[in-house]
Protein backbone atom coordinates (compact mmCIF):
# COMPACT_ATOMS: atom_id res chain seq x y z
CA UNK A 1 0.00 0.00 0.00
CA UNK A 2 1.40 3.14 -1.08
CA UNK A 3 1.42 6.39 1.80
CA UNK A 4 -0.89 9.11 1.33
CA UNK A 5 0.93 12.37 0.35
CA UNK A 6 -2.30 14.13 -0.17
CA UNK A 7 -6.31 14.30 0.30
CA UNK A 8 -6.33 13.56 -3.32
CA UNK A 9 -5.05 10.10 -2.45
CA UNK A 10 -7.97 8.96 -0.22
CA UNK A 11 -10.37 7.04 -1.99
CA UNK A 12 -13.10 8.21 0.46
CA UNK A 13 -12.35 11.84 -0.55
CA UNK A 14 -12.69 10.45 -4.76
CA UNK A 15 -16.04 8.86 -4.26
CA UNK A 16 -17.27 11.71 -2.58
CA UNK A 17 -15.72 13.89 -5.53
CA UNK A 18 -17.61 12.09 -7.91
CA UNK A 19 -20.83 11.85 -5.57
CA UNK A 20 -20.94 15.15 -5.89
CA UNK A 21 -20.35 15.76 -9.53
CA UNK A 22 -23.21 13.03 -10.30
CA UNK A 23 -25.41 15.13 -8.20
CA UNK A 24 -24.86 18.19 -9.36
CA UNK A 25 -25.44 17.44 -13.02
CA UNK A 26 -28.59 16.00 -11.81
CA UNK A 27 -29.65 18.74 -10.17
CA UNK A 28 -29.22 20.40 -13.36
CA UNK A 29 -32.00 18.82 -14.67
CA UNK A 30 -35.84 20.19 -14.56
CA UNK A 31 -37.88 19.33 -12.65
CA UNK A 32 -35.06 19.37 -10.05
CA UNK A 33 -33.61 22.70 -11.12
CA UNK A 34 -36.55 24.67 -10.61
CA UNK A 35 -36.54 24.07 -6.96
CA UNK A 36 -33.46 26.08 -6.24
CA UNK A 37 -33.63 25.62 -2.57
CA UNK A 38 -33.12 22.41 -2.38
CA UNK A 39 -30.69 22.52 -5.32
CA UNK A 40 -28.68 24.20 -3.16
CA UNK A 41 -29.01 22.30 -0.55
CA UNK A 42 -27.79 19.00 -1.89
CA UNK A 43 -25.18 20.71 -3.88
CA UNK A 44 -23.77 22.24 -0.51
CA UNK A 45 -23.79 19.44 1.28
CA UNK A 46 -22.60 17.14 -0.80
CA UNK A 47 -19.77 19.35 -1.83
CA UNK A 48 -19.20 19.80 1.92
CA UNK A 49 -18.41 16.01 2.34
CA UNK A 50 -15.17 16.29 -0.09
CA UNK A 51 -14.29 19.30 1.75
CA UNK A 52 -14.57 18.28 5.30
CA UNK A 53 -11.84 15.29 4.41
CA UNK A 54 -9.79 17.94 2.25
CA UNK A 55 -10.04 20.73 5.70
CA UNK A 56 -9.37 17.61 8.14
CA UNK A 57 -6.59 16.42 6.13
CA UNK A 58 -4.53 19.75 6.01
CA UNK A 59 -5.13 21.05 9.54
CA UNK A 60 -2.20 19.13 10.47
CA UNK A 61 -3.26 17.18 14.00
CA UNK A 62 -4.45 13.86 14.28
CA UNK A 63 -7.41 15.03 16.83
CA UNK A 64 -8.38 17.48 13.66
CA UNK A 65 -8.74 15.54 11.14
CA UNK A 66 -10.61 12.91 13.17
CA UNK A 67 -13.40 15.60 13.80
CA UNK A 68 -13.23 16.82 10.24
CA UNK A 69 -14.15 13.50 9.15
CA UNK A 70 -16.96 13.41 11.54
CA UNK A 71 -18.04 16.51 10.08
CA UNK A 72 -18.15 14.79 6.54
CA UNK A 73 -19.97 11.94 7.96
CA UNK A 74 -22.71 14.77 9.31
CA UNK A 75 -23.06 16.12 5.60
CA UNK A 76 -23.31 13.00 4.11
CA UNK A 77 -25.86 12.32 5.93
CA UNK A 78 -27.55 15.73 5.43
CA UNK A 79 -26.78 14.93 1.51
CA UNK A 80 -28.59 11.72 1.72
CA UNK A 81 -31.91 13.09 3.19
CA UNK A 82 -32.06 15.86 0.41
CA UNK A 83 -32.13 12.62 -2.29
CA UNK A 84 -34.88 11.66 0.43
CA UNK A 85 -36.80 14.85 -0.31
CA UNK A 86 -35.78 14.85 -4.05
CA UNK A 87 -37.23 11.49 -4.80
CA UNK A 88 -40.22 12.52 -2.47
CA UNK A 89 -40.97 15.50 -4.98
CA UNK A 90 -40.89 13.19 -7.78
CA UNK A 91 -36.96 14.69 -8.95
CA UNK A 92 -35.83 11.35 -8.64
CA UNK A 93 -36.78 7.86 -10.19
CA UNK A 94 -35.89 5.04 -7.92
CA UNK A 95 -33.21 3.62 -9.62
CA UNK A 96 -31.75 7.17 -9.58
CA UNK A 97 -32.27 7.80 -6.07
CA UNK A 98 -31.50 4.29 -4.78
CA UNK A 99 -28.10 4.56 -6.94
CA UNK A 100 -27.22 7.96 -5.11
CA UNK A 101 -28.39 6.87 -1.60
CA UNK A 102 -26.37 3.60 -2.06
CA UNK A 103 -23.68 5.12 -2.97
CA UNK A 104 -23.49 8.02 -0.06
CA UNK A 105 -23.66 4.81 1.86
CA UNK A 106 -20.32 3.36 0.61
CA UNK A 107 -19.07 6.23 1.01
CA UNK A 108 -19.84 6.22 4.87
CA UNK A 109 -18.21 3.18 5.39
CA UNK A 110 -15.21 3.82 3.97
CA UNK A 111 -14.97 7.23 5.33
CA UNK A 112 -16.04 5.25 9.08
CA UNK A 113 -13.28 2.90 8.35
CA UNK A 114 -10.42 4.95 7.45
CA UNK A 115 -11.94 6.63 11.00
CA UNK A 116 -11.48 3.39 13.08
CA UNK A 117 -7.48 3.26 11.40
CA UNK A 118 -6.25 6.14 12.17
CA UNK A 119 -7.85 5.60 16.26
CA UNK A 120 -6.78 2.33 16.51
CA UNK A 121 -3.28 2.10 18.82
CA UNK A 122 -0.22 2.52 16.35
CA UNK A 123 -2.56 3.89 13.81
CA UNK A 124 -3.09 6.83 11.87
CA UNK A 125 -1.83 9.35 9.31
CA UNK A 126 0.25 11.74 11.10
CA UNK A 127 1.21 10.04 14.88
CA UNK A 128 3.63 7.49 15.74
CA UNK A 129 3.51 4.86 18.50
CA UNK A 130 4.88 7.21 21.29
CA UNK A 131 5.37 10.88 20.69
CA UNK A 132 8.92 12.25 20.87
CA UNK A 133 10.49 13.44 24.39
CA UNK A 134 10.10 17.28 24.14
CA UNK A 135 13.40 18.17 25.79
CA UNK A 136 15.46 16.10 22.72
CA UNK A 137 13.17 17.86 19.93
CA UNK A 138 15.01 21.02 21.45
CA UNK A 139 18.31 19.66 21.31
CA UNK A 140 17.62 18.52 17.91
CA UNK A 141 16.42 21.51 16.61
CA UNK A 142 19.49 23.44 18.31
CA UNK A 143 21.69 21.05 16.24
CA UNK A 144 20.17 21.86 13.41
CA UNK A 145 19.79 25.30 13.74
CA UNK A 146 23.54 26.54 15.08
CA UNK A 147 25.40 23.11 13.38
CA UNK A 148 26.87 22.77 16.69
CA UNK A 149 26.34 19.37 18.57
CA UNK A 150 24.13 19.60 22.30
CA UNK A 151 26.80 20.68 25.05
CA UNK A 152 28.26 18.48 27.13
CA UNK A 153 25.27 19.18 30.18
CA UNK A 154 22.26 18.46 27.74
CA UNK A 155 21.04 14.99 28.39
CA UNK A 156 21.97 13.01 25.91
CA UNK A 157 18.67 10.93 24.36
CA UNK A 158 17.63 8.21 25.21
CA UNK A 159 17.72 4.66 23.86
CA UNK A 160 14.89 2.98 23.05
CA UNK A 161 14.57 -0.45 24.62
CA UNK A 162 15.20 -3.34 22.97
CA UNK A 163 11.93 -5.77 21.45
CA UNK A 164 13.38 -8.34 24.41
CA UNK A 165 13.41 -5.50 26.92
CA UNK A 166 16.83 -5.73 27.89
CA UNK A 167 18.62 -2.70 29.01
CA UNK A 168 20.67 -1.30 25.70
CA UNK A 169 24.39 -1.61 25.34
Amino acid sequence: MTAVRAFTDLQCWQRARQWSKDIFHLTRRDPFAQDRRLVWQINDSSASVMANIAEGFGRGTQNEFVLFLGYAIGSLDETQSHLCAAYDREYLDKTTFSGLFREGTSIRKLTVAFLRSMIMPRGGVKTAAKPPDFSNQVWEIYERVTGNPRPDHAPAPRAKPSRNDEPPL
